[in-house]
């Protein structure tokens, strides 16, 4: 999960490389939106103590990491982040397969700023690596 979500944030946040926000607001819950903009309303299981430790330390160097449970609390009524310059970024269920894992992923950066896409990690040479995304994108 912490690979993909900082591959997302320093690589493909539709900024470019070298993009930074303000401040990464990450999701303590699983984002069901998350790869497909499309969602259900209804939240997914909260993130474990590990998993939340293993997102802070992929995200280090890349903003303050704040754990937030609801991204409508962080949205202005014309759907900026609160604060600007910020990211909402969430993260979907890990689906492990013959071919590595599948990763879904969120960012939320204004309501015509976001992208959701699945990450394809495979394990490569020993190390988990993510080899790029799968499947469709949505971006705005």
């Amino acid at each position: 999960m912490g690979m993909a979500l900082r591959e997302l944030v320093a690589e493909d946040n539709s900024f470019g490389p070298g993009h930074v926000f303000s401040e990464l607001l990450v999701l303590e819950r699983i984002d069901p939106a998350a790869g497909t903009a499309i969602g259900s309303a209804t939240p997914g299981r909260t993130l474990t103590p590990d998993e939340r430790d293993a997102i802070e330390r992929s995200l280090a160097g890349l903003g303050t990491v704040r754990w937030i449970a609801d991204p409508a609390e962080h949205r202005t009524e014309d759907l900026m982040p609160i604060p600007v310059g910020a990211a909402i970024v969430g993260v979907g269920e890990v689906v492990f397969d013959d071919a590595g894992a599948l990763v879904p992923v969120s960012l939320w950066c204004g309501g015509l700023c976001g992208i959701w896409l699945t990450y394809r990690i495979r394990l490569v040479g020993g190390e988990w690596t993510v080899v790029g995304p799968e499947g469709p994108v949505s971006i705005a």
